[in-house]
């Protein structure tokens, strides 16, 4: 007791053998101790390191009331409830940041379903050739002169049914204000290309 008297106070005058040969004798008691606590060799690593760093750079500060062993002993375990609250506050976090991903998906998911029958109910209200012209180029995927050759009209016809399809797609989205979410959810670019393939002419 009297020699780790004497070596704090050395400690305290910025006597750094003194400092070192404590840190070489003692650290890794105090390190297996993190561990204990933490389960993580790093951070019980860092968390004595950073220990013994205050302790140097505050030594004239700091009053040790019973003994230089069991002042580090007591910092170390205030360090380590430190880190073990922070790891629960950063869980919580994560787990807030799930939950709210996981309810925004499902929103998003709910608005792109209304928007899909929107647009279904607006293709069957369509005129019969204009729906048939409509369907065959979305659905189908056919170009416009087979959809020409294949309904024995020309391609400005196609196009212009395809031109009052898209027309009236618009005036629905528009009137159940979805015209705002198609762009705001990307449909136009990659999230639904079922629904992007409709609205590009």
């Amino acid at each position: 007791m009297q020699d780790e008297a004497i070596l704090w106070e050395r400690i305290r005058l910025r006597d750094e053998l003194a400092f070192e040969a404590y840190y070489k004798e003692h650290h890794q008691a105090f390190y297996l101790m993190a561990c204990r606590y933490l389960h993580d060799p790093a951070s019980a690593r860092e968390v004595v390191n950073d220990v013994f760093m205050n302790l140097w750079q505050k030594a004239d500060s700091i009053r040790i009331e019973t003994s230089l062993k069991a002042y580090i002993y007591r910092a170390v375990i205030n360090r380590c409830i430190n880190v073990l609250n922070k790891r629960k506050r950063d869980a919580a976090q994560m787990k807030a940041v799930r939950e709210h991903q996981a309810v925004t998906e499902e929103h998003r998911l709910m608005e792109d379903n209304e928007m899909w029958l929107l647009i279904c109910e607006a293709i069957d209200g369509l005129p019969e050739q204009c729906r048939n012209v409509f369907r065959m180029s979305r659905f189908q995927k056919m170009k416009q002169q087979e959809i020409a050759d294949r309904l024995g009209i020309s391609i400005k016809t196609v196009k212009y049914h395809i031109t009052q399809a898209l027309k009236q797609l618009y005036h629905v989205l528009v009137s159940h204000d979805m015209l705002g979410l198609l762009l705001l959810h990307g449909f136009i670019f990659h999230l639904a290309p079922r629904l992007s393939s409709f609205l590009i002419v």
